[in-house]
Formats: C-alpha cells, structure tokens, sequence
C-alpha cells in the first residue's frame, strides 16, 4: 500500500484501492471473460502481495494484531488465487469481493467518512446480494436484494436532489435518472419474481457496479 505522511489521506487512497480491486472482481464474476477474469485476478492478487510486503516492514506501525489477521488475509487470498484461477465457483469470488470490501470497510472507519464512498460500498453490496440471489435462484433472498436495493437507490436520489451536494452537477443528475431507471426496473423483476427477468436484473446488478466505480473515480 501506498506510503503517505498523511495518515487520513493514505487510508482514504488505500480504502478506494480495495473497493475498486472488489468492484473488478465482482464484475469479471458476474459477465466477464476469461481475460478479464485474469486480469481482476492478477491485479487483486498483486495488491494482497504487495500488502503482505508492506506487512513485514518493520516501520510499518499496526498492531501486532491487525498485522497477523491481514498476514492471514493475504495468504488465504494467495492460496485461493493461485489454486483455482479462472476456475473458481461464484461462490470463491464472493468470498474475495467479501474480503476487500471488509478491509476497504475498516479502513473508511479510521477516516471521516465520505458520502460517495459510503454510497460506493453499499451499491457494492447490493449488487452482490442481488447477484447472489439470482446465482442461489432464492426467492426470499432476491425479494429482500431488491427490496434493500430500492431503498439505497432512494436515499441515493435524495442527496443527489440536495443543493449541498458537492458531486458535480451532471454526476447528480444521471444518479437522479438512474435511481427513477432503477425504481421502475424493481417493479419491473418484482413484478414476477418466480420467473425472473434475468436481463432486468443484470442491468441493475451493472448499474450498481458502474456506479459504484463511477463514486469512487470522482472521489479521486
């Protein structure tokens, strides 16, 4: 991880570096090819290894304690990567998304949070959930994905509406629009749960990781 004399900046830089590594992964799960799988796999692998590295610095100044769970971390990270590939089931990427967003987590509870990062994470989560649902073909869970992720997409709009908003104009525009595409799309997949509107659904899960990259690339 980054090196900075700023120890807000550094988390806040290292926080936005998980969550894209988790928005790759998610995405390359979900609709990717095998190059693209390669490469969010490659790229998350290297990310684990150069925390590993950082880790055993002795200047690096964690406790001793949150040093050995992400030492864990990362060993668990390299064994999976390196053993299943390209292969991995669903269910192994999840646990990587999982693991990045954990981190990406507690290092934005180390800082004062950020709005589009929150934001960021929690559409994350929800095309997760959503995906997982669909993958599980679990109806409760996919009633409650929907459900969650109709309710974010509303809080979404409403801090977009606000005027002390300080995303950029046009950025708080398309997330009004999209958060009225994402309110008719539910009503759409919800509508019929039992026989699933797969394209619908796709389109949110999308949606929300396109988003959710799109926050955190402003942020930067």
């Amino acid at each position: 991880m980054k090196k900075n004399t700023n120890q807000v900046t550094n988390a806040e830089e290292e926080a936005s570096i998980m969550l894209n590594h988790a928005v790759s992964l998610s995405r390359a799960a979900s609709s990717g090819t095998d190059r693209e799988k390669i490469q969010a796999l490659d790229s998350n692998l290297k990310l684990w290894v150069e925390i590993e590295t950082t880790l055993k610095n002795a200047k690096n100044l964690l406790p001793q304690e949150i040093k050995d769970n992400l030492m864990k971390l990362s060993k668990f990270v390299e064994r999976l990567t390196l053993s299943k590939g390209i292969h991995m089931s669903k269910s192994d990427y999840d646990t990587l998304v999982n693991i990045n967003m954990q981190i990406s987590e507690g290092l934005v509870q180390a800082v004062k949070h950020s709005l589009a990062r929150e934001e960021a994470f929690s559409l994350l989560k929800c095309a997760i959930d959503l995906s997982s649902a669909k993958e599980n073909n679990n109806t409760a869970e996919l009633v409650s994905a929907l459900d969650n992720n109709m309710k974010l997409w509303v809080y979404i709009k409403t801090l977009a509406s606000s005027e002390k908003n300080e995303l950029p104009q046009a950025t708080r525009t398309n997330l009004i629009k999209l958060a009225d595409y994402i309110s008719s799309k539910t009503l759409e997949v919800g509508k019929n749960v039992n026989n699933l509107n797969h394209k619908a659904l796709d389109s949110m899960i999308m949606t929300n990781l396109q988003i959710s990259e799109g926050l955190m690339s402003n942020r930067k």
